[in-house]
Order: C-alpha cells, then sequence, then structure tokens
C-alpha cells in the first residue's frame, strides 16, 4: 500500500514537470536556434506567457468535429507524458508504456493538429497539412525499425521492461544500438526542422483562445515526450526504479537532475543539427535519409554484435 501511494506521489510529479518544463523546452531550442542564425531570441519565459495568454482570450473555434480535436490533441500528449518515464522506473500503469502505443499517441498529436486546418479550408492551412503529412511520412519510415532494434536488443517492447533490462551489466552489447535509435527518434519525431514552427502557425492561423493554447500545449508536451524517450534510451541509467529500494529522496533527485541534464543536452543537439545539418532548403528529405541511416546502423550494429560476440 505504501509502495502504491509513493508511485502515485511520483506519477503525479512526474507529469506535473512534464507539463511544467514543455514550454521551456520549445523556449529553449527555439531561443538557441535564433541565436545561432544571427537573429534576435525571444525570451524562453514568453512562451509560458503566450499559451496563458491565449487560454485567457475568446478566440475562433475550430468548425464542425473538428472541434473536438484540440481536446484530442491535448489528451494524447498527456498520455503519451505519463507513459514515458522521466527519473523513476514502475510507476503505476508503467505496464502500458509499450513503444508502438507511445510512438502512435505521439503521431495522432501531429493528425489532430491537422483537423482544424483543414476544416478551415484555406489554401494556406491546406499546404502546412501537405508539409506536416511529410513529417508524417518520415515518421512512418523509421518507427519500425527502432521498435524492431529496441525488441531485438532487449526481447522487450515495453519502454519500462527496456529501461529495466538495461539496467542488467550483461546488455552492454545493446548500449549502442539503443543510442543510435535514440538519434534516429531525434531526427523523425519532433517537430524541430526548419519551417515547422511556420507551418504549425498557419496549421493554427484560423484559431484562437482556448483551443489554440491547448493545440499550442499539445505539441510543446509532444516535443518534450520524444526528447525524453530519445535520452531515456540513450541513457537509461539516470532512472531509479521504485520498486527495487534503490528509490530513496537523494537518489530520487539526483535522477531528475540527470533527467534535465538528459533534456539539456538533447535540446543543444537539437539545435546544433537544425543549425548545421537541417539548414538547406530540402530540409524534409535531410531528415528521412538520416534519420532511416541511423536506424539501419541501430539494427546493423546489433546483429554484428551478436555475430562476432
Amino acid at each position: 500500500m505504501i509502495g502504491l501511494l509513493l508511485g502515485c506521489v511520483l506519477l503525479a510529479v512526474h507529469v506535473t514537470m512534464m507539463v511544467a518544463l514543455a514550454p521551456v523546452v520549445r523556449g529553449v531550442v527555439a531561443a538557441g536556434v535564433a541565436q545561432l542564425g544571427g537573429d534576435r531570441p525571444m525570451p524562453v519565459r514568453m512562451r509560458w506567457r503566450r499559451l496563458l495568454a491565449l487560454a485567457r482570450q475568446r478566440g475562433l473555434r475550430a468548425a464542425g468535429m473538428a472541434d473536438v480535436m484540440p481536446a484530442l490533441a491535448l489528451a494524447a500528449s498527456v498520455a503519451a507524458c505519463v507513459l514515458v518515464p522521466s527519473f523513476a522506473l514502475g510507476l503505476p500503469g508503467s505496464g502500458l508504456s509499450d513503444l508502438l502505443l507511445v510512438a502512435g499517441l505521439l503521431v495522432l498529436v501531429r493528425l489532430a493538429l491537422l483537423g482544424p486546418a483543414l476544416a478551415a479550408g484555406q489554401a494556406r492551412s491546406g499546404r502546412a497539412a501537405a508539409g506536416t503529412g511529410a513529417a508524417l511520412a518520415v515518421m512512418q519510415a523509421v518507427f519500425p525499425l527502432v521498435v524492431a532494434g529496441a525488441v531485438l536488443a532487449t526481447g522487450h517492447g515495453g519502454i519500462d521492461a527496456i529501461l529495466t533490462r538495461m539496467h542488467d551489466p550483461d546488455m552492454d552489447g545493446a548500449r549502442t544500438p539503443l543510442i543510435l535509435a535514440a538519434v534516429a527518434l531525434l531526427l523523425a519525431g519532433p517537430d524541430i526542422g526548419p519551417g515547422d514552427d511556420a507551418r504549425a502557425a498557419d496549421l493554427l492561423a484560423d484559431l484562437g483562445g482556448r483551443d489554440r493554447a491547448a493545440l499550442e500545449l499539445a505539441r510543446d508536451m509532444a516535443l518534450l515526450a520524444w526528447i525524453t524517450l530519445a535520452g531515456d534510451l540513450a541513457w537509461p541509467g539516470g532512472l531509479v526504479p521504485v520498486d527495487g529500494g534503490a528509490a530513496t529522496p537523494l537518489s530520487l533527485l539526483g535522477a531528475v537532475a540527470a533527467w534535465l541534464a538528459r533534456v539539456g543536452v538533447a535540446c543543444a543537439g537539437i539545435v546544433a543539427v537544425r543549425v548545421v545539418v537541417l539548414a538547406p532548403v530540402r530540409a524534409q528529405r535531410a531528415r528521412l535519409v538520416l534519420s532511416v541511416l541511423f536506424a539501419l546502423l541501430a539494427v546493423v550494429v546489433l546483429f554484428a554484435g551478436r555475430e562476432f560476440g
């Protein structure tokens, strides 16, 4: 009973931190790209201020069946954040944290953004929807390889099971494939490529008020979920198992610090890739090629290690 109560408290802390940090992460990435690109960066705190200002406004709502999309996107992003561990393993509901389920929820967030845009029937939003559709195609090309590599490396498809398995000393050979898979996820999943912010603005141009705030927050939470998932796969040692007796207050504080460090490193990597690698005009094609390459490398390295091990 005490263990369940502790797990529920830690789960509430985890969800609160994910929601609170999500707009900050988006602001950090945008500020870093602007700084390196020679533009004037916006203060990181402005992202939260914008969301709160939108939530207080009475703006245009999505028409028809598309009016459910903001709630759907927000619910899917919250569910994904609940299922992606940040600093602790074995929290309530961790048995549902499957790679395919989380990936499906995050794809659903992208799809929900298309509903209001297509309902508006405007050329501007239609072009933005086409660009988002291309990004979804990139996701679908990479996810099966990443999931297959993770399952082959650890024998599990559940995120908590994979990360718990990676704490074993005999799993050193699977670390390199999972790091490559994490890089592939970061390249294919988040909407961090050139033009993604402009497309998102076009998709939501006909919305305002709470609907716009809900969709913007869903985008931010999906970004943090991708970053956290990739960081977990690349560095699972920073997470503390709750049911293994290692969850002391000091260890939990260290795990939170490790999660923040992983997020910071991922943000720095995203900014660097965005400015240096994805600067050309055909950035969408570059993302596809690079993400598929890293996913294939993960599978190749895994099989090579088994052949020569």
